[in-house]
């Protein structure tokens, strides 16, 4: 079996960078379909399950 190299300087700010862009992008689909009064499709224990993007908004707002 192969050891594992810790990874680069260079792959931990680009997976910092490509999380971060993830976060805000999430944020805006959130923002934009609460506006519309929409609901998006989650997993819950394993079954999707529609919920209003306004209560995953305050739930996101809540973790920061």
């Amino acid at each position: 079996m192969r050891k594992q190299r810790p990874l680069s300087k260079e792959n931990l700010e680009l997976g910092a960078k490509l999380l971060q862009g993830f976060n805000m992008t999430y944020e805006r689909l959130l923002r934009q379909e609460a506006l519309l009064g929409r609901t998006l499709v989650v997993s819950k224990n394993g079954k999707p399950v529609h919920v209003s993007a306004k209560k995953l908004l305050k739930e996101l707002e809540g973790r920061k």
